[in-house]
């Protein structure tokens, strides 16, 4: 592998171009359940919280809030997500639906076969202190 030099030096860039790699594989395995893979990191957080506030779910997410609430739209428009009426302020619950919990459902086999496949690219174990690396950047550690 050659050296890294100009803008290949950049932490942010290889963190992005690395984000879209894995964005393109697990999309490509998600797409026969008419997910993306941020739709399904949506609804398995919901699914494994039951009721999030916004501002906790676009905490969660690292993601800001306006994005979320764009981001829920589809997710609300296909019925699988349901968001509660706006308390004090901009703050309001999200949940999944019925059709909501189906989906999750629908999708878990093939974002487990995009996990696998991420796994045999770069190998389990790196698989997995990549994204414990990851995760500890993540939460500041």
């Amino acid at each position: 592998m050659p050296t890294p030099s100009g803008p290949h030096l950049c932490y942010a860039l290889a963190a992005r171009q690395s984000a879209r790699h894995l964005s393109r594989l697990y999309d490509s395995h998600l797409a026969p359940a008419g997910l993306s893979v941020s739709q399904f990191s949506i609804l398995s957080l919901l699914e494994a919280y039951d009721t999030l506030k916004i501002t906790k779910l676009a905490e969660m997410l690292i993601m800001e809030r306006t994005t979320l609430v764009r981001a829920l739209k589809p997710l609300q428009a296909a019925g699988w997500v349901v968001a509660g009426k706006p308390e004090s302020g901009r703050s309001f619950d999200v949940t999944l639906s019925r059709s909501g919990l189906e989906k999750v459902a629908e999708a878990v086999s093939l974002w487990k076969s995009a996990q696998a496949a991420f796994e045999q690219e770069v190998g389990q174990d790196r698989a997995v202190r990549i994204r414990n690396e990851i995760l500890v950047l993540n939460l500041g550690e």
